[in-house]
């Protein structure tokens, strides 16, 4: 019997990537400079860390950034592995309080910045471990060669380090995005740098605000407290509205939505309207804020939800903002990305929370249009008499001047003969409302529209309401009770100490 020898068929080659080469395309997943360092700030959260101090040091091309914790810190097995690419599969289940998932961010968003990674850790128990990624080093080497000694702009942060019982050092060097080959000397690189940091603390105070207002965690930049910026506006001297939280369930997981109605720009003072604007202003910052383990993910943004079509950032709506909580068990199900910049909701959901968002949004348009009915003006029993309303013309929006408030009906009963003659004017007067010229200054001027009787003598706003009232009277109502009508009639509802020495 003839003995045969068989080969068996090769099944796989492996193929491990260039370093270089995937080094290069990982410094393009799209981080902006804020975003880069609030990925690392998540890192020193999960390790338990109380104090993070972000530096950034001028020294034009040699200038670097430094972001040191008192976290737990690593051992160098730890160390090692979390500089690896890759790192964790985002597959794993991950502590409550974890903000990763894919094992990429200490990397991606560093390297996104600079070309010269260093991080050094220490647990409390043991030595100091150092690690670096140089980009220049890996340039034409076939291994992925993580060197084992700091660069020089690391010797200050190693010697903080060192002095620290624990904690973690990441060291940014060689910063080629954000400042080349700029001199020190160079004044306009230099403010540039400055700018960058306004931006950066601007996004550390949003993104970790929960955290700030908590006191769980202290966040200093440049030595600098970083202070917290709440988008919904709870503690002021004129809070939003808020609506109940509902929990709504999908599968195992679930989300917690929250809606708040700020109040309109006519009760605020310039202070407090300049500081609850926010770091893209006022229409920009509507929509929803998701939250995930109190870290704020995405703000500002309807995430594709609305009926018939996608909502999108309107002007009347700019005082609407929802507050959406989410777990750490449903990232795949929300498509949150690497950068946790995007986030998309459950389809099971989708409809619930447009429900729920249509509600915020009708009452945060009442109140813009309305110029804050329940501001600066006590409330009333009854509804507010308005001289304009918006009505439905042929499936279009068109305003109208009402013919049952009280100041037209006076003039129109003072001249009974002129009827049709008034009548007209009040229609030409409808048919010709600048609308596009008063949306057009309201989005450039946001504070430059005055509200009603802005500058005029209180004598003139007394006289008008004294016709207003002799009119009542004579209608059938008695002095007393058209005096408190006024009230409720705009525009003289916003000046109640008029009304009392009528």
């Amino acid at each position: 019997m003839q003995n045969m020898s068989r080969t068996s068929p090769r099944e796989y080659d492996i193929v491990p990537p260039e370093p270089a080469a995937l080094i290069e395309s990982l410094r393009s997943v799209g981080y902006t400079l804020p975003a880069a360092v609030a990925d690392i700030i998540d890192n020193s959260i999960a390790a338990g860390a109380k104090n993070i101090r972000v530096t950034f040091h001028w020294a034009g091309k040699e200038s670097y950034v430094l972001i040191l914790d008192d976290g737990c810190g690593m051992t160098e097995d730890e160390l090692r592995n979390a500089m690896k690419p890759g790192s964790r599969n985002p597959l794993e289940e991950r502590r409550p309080e974890d903000l990763g998932r894919f094992g990429l961010g200490l990397k991606t968003a560093s390297l996104s910045q600079c070309r010269n990674l260093c991080v050094a850790s220490k647990t409390a128990k043991g030595a100091l471990n150092v690690r670096t990624w140089d980009l220049d080093a890996l340039i034409n080497c076939p291994e992925w060669r993580l060197l084992l000694q700091p660069p020089s702009a690391a010797g200050a942060a190693i010697k903080k380090l060192e002095a620290m019982p624990k904690g973690s050092a990441v060291i940014w060097s060689a910063l080629d995005r954000l400042i080349g080959d700029e001199q020190a000397g160079d004044a306009v690189a230099h403010a540039r740098f400055n700018d960058a940091i306004d931006h950066v603390r601007e996004h550390l105070g949003l993104t970790f605000h929960r955290f700030l207002e908590d006191r769980s965690v202290k966040l200093f930049l440049n030595e600098k407290s970083v202070p917290p910026w709440n988008p919904f506006m709870r503690d002021g001297r004129t809070p939003s509205s808020l609506t109940p939280e509902e929990f709504i369930q999908f599968g195992k997981s679930g989300v917690t939505f929250q809606g708040f109605v700020l109040p309109h720009k006519d009760a605020l003072t310039e202070e407090e309207f300049q500081k609850n604007r926010g770091p893209r202003g006022w229409t920009a910052q509507q929509g929803f804020y998701v939250y995930r383990n109190k870290r704020l993910l995405v703000y500002g943004d309807w995430l594709r939800l609305g009926r018939p079509s996608a909502w999108t950032r309107e002007e009347h709506y700019r005082l609407a903002r929802i507050r959406l909580d989410i777990l750490n068990d449903a990232d795949a199900e929300w498509h949150l990305d690497v950068k946790k910049s995007t986030a998309r909701p459950p389809v099971l959901i989708r409809e619930r929370l447009t429900d729920l968002a249509e509600n915020v949004r009708a009452n945060a348009r009442s109140v813009f249009a309305h110029r804050g009915k329940y501001g600066r003006r006590p409330p009333t029993t009854t509804n507010t008499e308005r001289p304009w309303l918006s009505v439905v013309r042929e499936n279009r929006r068109v305003y109208s001047i009402n013919r049952d408030h009280p100041t037209v009906q006076a003039v129109m009963s003072a001249f009974p003969g002129k009827s049709p003659e008034l009548t007209a004017l009040l229609r030409l007067l409808e048919e010709t409302v600048p609308v596009e010229q008063i949306w057009l200054d309201t989005a450039e001027q946001s504070r430059d529209h005055a509200p009603p009787y802005a500058g005029i003598e209180f004598t003139i706003i007394k006289a008008d309401m004294r016709r207003v009232v002799e009119f009542l009277v004579k209608s059938g109502i008695n002095r007393a009770t058209a005096i408190e009508r006024l009230r409720s009639i705009e525009p003289f509802d916003r000046y109640p100490k008029l009304i009392n020495e009528l």
